[in-house]
């Protein structure tokens, strides 16, 4: 059909065209105005990310972005990752944002070995970590007791003797400082204790005091008397002494402790306390923000075979992840606990005389040192371990220790779709057993600050400069493919992750004197520094696809520094500071 002709008489009347421009004018401006805008009408609004965060230096720990701008996260999660343009344009009423002003945010760290129990006390008692001077020393432990009433325990420690004169501290150093407070502290490597008389008292301890295995009270060679020091298990003599539950009460230092870990970007640990309900315990009142992958312990005194043993274990496993699986919390923030292998410990350490060497001690080759376990205990565990789906960790210092687990490790492999398999510190380890974790497919789980603190203190001396090459080989470990998992030991080292991965950059250490790098071709980059903090640490457990690096669909987890990282990283890594920490989007510090 044709079409109508137009009305001529209206199409030249000047009043109808004028009329026309102005409508169109509108619709022109009305259209311009929708495209500018942030934010659509309210009535077409579809909600938009709960926050985002632009003008950062994001470095992602993701291969398939290392770097980004900006981020934007929904429900816990992250739903973007790009440049700021990009994800601002996301933005809509509900969305909060925060611009980063150009600092650098990494993904939440992970520190692959704590002790958040044990070191609990540092966050509520003293603190004597990387102090040289035992009157400092004194001097805090003297503050402290003033600031108690009489009778209050006086818990923490951290000290190390070999960063000063290298001799024992005594109980009555101790009772010149606090002789109305009952004093516990343990050393730095957690494998001594030192005690004043007043302790030592109220736990009735004696020279003739019966030891759990491989304990060992330390007495005056002359006299007889105890000095106050306590090795290895010794120092769990005074666990029932009166007023120590009160004073060391587990839920309490463990919330000091998370927040601590909170304050330092840390928002997951794999932790070896041991102490299932006293976490779910913190769990249940909200205050565990960060992850806690813990490591199951036997009993000390083996009374059953193996295999029961973890059959019971596995029984706590199932309890626990029923208990965490039916929170609200977990829905929300992903799972914050779970038991997810078995530690178990073959030797002591380097600087007591108690790890394992396949050579004599260069300082000391008439030392005797007997190992927690025989092989044949250890590869039964092992075995018991597997048997039950438990994945295996093993502390594991001098070169015969680690030795003795891969040997374990080799006569018991995992079943299929079974974590890995770990050893814990390795601080001295031959060529041939770096090849050995390699082929075996066994995790590296180190800490950089027991290099960089104690090789020009002691370990020089206990290996002798032949065996030096073999201490601390992070990089060898890289080199051959050996995933590498950091951690910090807490409270044997500095809980701070920018410590650590600092020390990894630069390994240096005081010898003769004088501080300086040593095996300058064994540190690491920051970005295998940072990955071993990060994406690492969440490989060995079952939340790899969940946590460790800033990628869509992962639980938000990062953390935002005060200042840009440079490209080249050096040692001032270390004094970089925290300016917020995010557990699923949630800030969980400052709070």
């Amino acid at each position: 059909m044709p079409q109508s002709e137009p009305n001529n008489e209206n199409a030249m009347n000047p009043l109808n065209t004028i009329n026309f421009f102005i409508r169109a004018c509108a619709c022109l401006s009305a259209l311009l105005l929708s495209a500018c805008s942030p934010q659509p009408d309210a009535a077409d609004e579809t909600p938009g990310p709960d926050l985002i965060v632009i003008n950062a230096d994001v470095r992602t720990v993701d291969s398939t972005k290392p770097k980004a701008q900006a981020f934007a996260i929904s429900a816990g999660k992250f739903v973007a990752v790009g440049s700021s343009g990009e994800i601002q344009d996301l933005t809509r009423s509900n969305t909060d944002v925060i611009d980063a002003g150009g600092v650098t945010i990494i993904p939440g760290l992970i520190d692959g070995h704590t002790h958040l129990l044990m070191g609990s006390g540092l966050a509520v008692g003293v603190d004597l970590s990387e102090i040289e001077d035992k009157s400092e020393w004194l001097r805090i432990i003297h503050d402290k007791a003033q600031s108690l009433p009489e009778g209050a325990w006086i818990l923490g420690g951290a000290w190390d003797h070999n960063l000063s004169d290298g001799i024992l501290p005594t109980k009555e150093m101790l009772d010149s400082v606090a002789p109305h407070h009952p004093v516990l502290l343990r050393d730095i490597d957690g494998h001594s204790a030192w005690a004043n008389s007043l302790a030592i008292e109220l736990a009735g301890v004696t020279a003739d005091s019966p030891l759990p295995p491989g304990g060992e009270i330390m007495v005056d060679p002359v006299t007889g008397d105890l000095t106050g020091v306590f090795l290895e298990s010794a120092g769990g003599l005074f666990g029932d002494a009166p007023g120590m539950a009160d004073a060391a009460d587990p839920v309490t230092g463990i919330k000091a402790a998370v927040a601590l870990a909170n304050s330092l970007g840390i928002t997951s640990v794999h932790d070896m306390s041991n102490s299932f309900d006293e976490f779910l315990r913190v769990f249940d009142d909200g205050d565990l923000t960060l992850r806690v992958w813990q490591g199951a312990r036997p009993p000390r005194v083996i009374d059953k075979s193996p295999s029961d043993i973890y059959a019971e274990m596995a029984g706590e496993r199932q309890r626990v992840r029923q208990h965490v699986a039916g929170s609200p919390q977990t829905a929300s923030m992903g799972t914050l606990f779970d038991i997810g292998y078995t530690k178990l410990m073959v030797d002591g350490v380097l600087s007591t005389y108690t790890a394992l060497m396949k050579a004599p001690y260069a300082d000391n080759p008439e030392a005797v040192t007997e190992a927690f376990v025989t092989p044949e205990q250890l590869n039964g565990m092992i075995v018991a371990a597997h048997d039950n789906d438990f994945p295996v960790a093993v502390h594991a210092i001098g070169d015969q220790a680690v030795s003795w687990v891969l040997d374990g490790f080799a006569q018991s492999p995992r079943r299929p779709g079974m974590l890995a398999d770990r050893i814990e510190h390795i601080e001295i380890v031959t060529p041939d057993d770096v090849q050995r974790f390699a082929s075996l497919g066994v995790i590296a789980s180190m800490q950089p600050h027991h290099a960089t603190c104690c090789v020009g203190n002691y370990v020089i001396d206990r290996v002798g400069r032949d065996r030096l090459p073999n201490a601390y080989v992070w990089r060898s470990m890289l080199d051959m493919e050996v995933p590498l998992v950091l951690g910090s030991d807490w409270p044997t080292s500095p809980l701070n992750p920018l410590i650590q991965m600092a020390d990894t950059l630069h390994r240096e250490t005081r010898i003769d004197g004088v501080v300086r790098p040593w095996d300058e071709g064994k540190t690491l980059t920051f970005e295998e520094a940072l990955y071993g903090y990060t994406q690492a640490g969440a490989n060995m457990t079952s939340w790899a696809d969940e946590i460790g690096s800033i990628t869509v669909d992962k639980w938000a987890d990062f953390v935002i520094l005060d200042e840009k990282i440079p490209d080249n990283v050096d040692r001032a890594l270390e004094n970089r500071q925290v300016t917020a920490t995010y557990l699923a989007g949630k800030r969980v510090y400052p709070r």
